[in-house]
C-alpha cells in the first residue's frame, strides 16, 4: 500500500518537533531570576562613640626610685642584715663593717680635741689679762700682738682637732651601712668576712611601689603627645591584666637614626606584681574623638572622586559619598554622608552597585 507524499512530509515534521522539544529551553526560562545570583552581605549599624588612634611600642619596667649603695669606709664585713628579695625600710641596717679601728681613731681625735680646747681656754685667759694691761699701757704693743698670735694659733689648732674628731665620728657611723630609701633589696654583692671598700657596689635597693616604663615612639606623633596623657600597658608576664599609666616625661630629642623619641610612663604598683625588667607593651593614644559617628574601616571604599560606603535599605544597597575624619584603630570617623542608625555593608562589597538587591546575612556572634 502506498503512503501519500503529503502525509509522509507531515510525519517527518512531527518527529523533528518532538526531538527539538527535549533539547531547547524557552527564552523566558533563561531570564528568570535565581536567588543564588543575589549577593550576600554583612552589615553593621553606624554608631556614635569614641574614636581613637593608638601607637604601640615595647619597653621595660624599672623602678621610679633606685639606690645603688657603696660603703663609704673600708674594712672587714661583720654583719649582713638583708638578702636579695627582702623588703627594706628607709635607714634600715644593711651591713656592718668592723668598727675597732674607727673607734680607736675617734678616741684619739677626741683626746687631741680636748687638749686643744684646754690650751685655747688657757691662752684665752692670758689674753684677757694682757688686754687689761695693754689698755693701761703696762705692756708694749709687741707683747700684746704676740699674745694675739698665740691665741689665733691655739684657735686654729682647736678647730682642726674638732674637724678631725667629727671626721672620725662620721667614719665610725659609716661602718653601719643603711638604706637611703624604702624598697626591696634586689641585688647583693658582698658577704660576711670580705673586705669592703668605697669603690665597691654592695647593694641595689629598688622602690617598686611606683614603677616607670620607657619606650620609643615614631617622630610623627611627637607634637600630638602631652605630659599627663594616658598610656595603656600590658605585660607579657601578666597577660590577663592591663594597666593605665600617666605620661610624665617626653624626652626633648629625636634619634636621627631610628627617627623615634622616648617617653616615660609612671604607674602605681600596689601589689608589687610588676618587677624590674618585665617586658611592657605600651599603647599611647595619639588622636581621639569622644562622641562622633563612625563605621568599621572595612566599610569604607576609596573611589576615584573620594570615599564612599554602601548602606542597606529594604534589601537594596545605596551608594553614599562620605567625608572622613580621623582614622582610629578599627574605625573611621565619618563627618558627613551618613546618619546615626544607618546600616552599612562591611563584608561582601565586591561587585556591589548602587540600587542592587542583596541578601543580608546575620553577623556571627563572636561570643559563641
Amino acid at each position: 500500500m502506498k503512503v501519500p507524499v503529503l502525509h509522509f512530509y507531515i510525519l517527518l515534521l512531527s518527529i523533528g518537533a518532538l526531538s527539538c522539544s527535549n533539547d531547547t529551553v524557552p527564552p523566558a526560562a533563561e531570564n528568570m531570576p535565581s536567588s543564588a545570583m543575589v549577593p550576600r552581605v554583612i552589615i553593621q549599624d553606624v554608631i556614635e562613640g569614641p574614636v581613637y588612634k593608638t601607637y604601640t611600642s615595647v619597653g621595660s619596667v624599672g623602678p621610679e626610685d633606685i639606690a645603688r649603695i657603696m660603703p663609704r669606709v673600708e674594712g672587714r664585713i661583720e654583719i649582713i642584715a638583708v638578702e636579695e628579695g627582702d623588703p627594706v625600710d628607709k635607714d634600715q641596717l644593711l651591713m656592718l663593717i668592723d668598727t675597732f679601728d674607727y673607734e680607736k681613731a675617734l678616741e684619739k681625735t677626741t683626746a687631741i680635741a680636748n687638749q686643744a680646747k684646754a690650751s685655747l681656754d688657757r691662752i684665752a685667759r692670758d689674753l684677757s689679762r694682757m688686754q687689761a694691761l695693754y689698755n693701761n699701757n703696762s705692756i708694749s704693743e709687741q707683747v700684746y700682738q704676740e699674745m694675739l698670735t698665740s691665741y689665733d694659733l691655739a684657735r686654729y689648732q682647736y678647730d682642726q682637732a674638732i674637724s678631725a674628731e667629727a671626721l672620725a665620728r662620721s667614719k665610725l657611723r659609716e661602718c653601719s651601712v643603711r638604706s637611703p630609701i624604702s624598697g626591696i633589696a634586689t641585688q647583693k654583692f658582698v658577704n660576711v668576712g670580705e673586705l669592703a671598700s668605697p669603690a665597691q657596689l654592695a647593694f641595689v635597693i629598688m622602690n617598686m611601689d611606683t614603677v616607670k616604663v620607657e619606650a620609643d615612639l615614631p617622630e610623627e606623633i611627637y607634637g600630638s603627645l602631652k605630659q599627663g596623657g594616658t598610656g595603656m600597658i600590658t605585660f607579657d608576664a601578666i597577660p590577663v591584666k592591663s594597666y593605665t599609666g600617666k605620661i610624665t616625661k617626653i624626652y626633648p630629642t629625636i634619634d636621627p637614626v631610628s627617627r623615634t623619641f622616648k617617653i616615660r610612663i609612671i604607674l602605681k604598683n600596689p601589689g608589687l606584681d610588676l618587677r624590674s625588667g618585665m617586658t611592657a607593651r605600651i599603647g599611647v593614644v595619639e588622636k581621639t574623638r569622644d562622641r562622633t559617628l563612625s563605621v568599621p574601616k572595612s566599610a569604607v571604599i576609596k573611589g576615584e572622586q573620594g570615599y564612599f560606603i554602601y548602606t542597606v535599605m529594604a534589601d537594596t544597597v545605596k551608594k553614599k559619598v562620605v567625608t572622613l575624619g580621623i582614622e582610629g584603630d578599627a574605625l573611621f570617623e565619618i563627618t558627613s554622608g551618613i546618619s546615626l542608625g544607618d546600616q552599612v555593608v562591611t563584608t561582601g562589597l565586591a561587585g556591589l552597585r548602587d540600587n542592587m538587591k542583596v541578601t543580608v546575612q546575620e553577623t556571627p556572634d563572636l561570643r559563641e
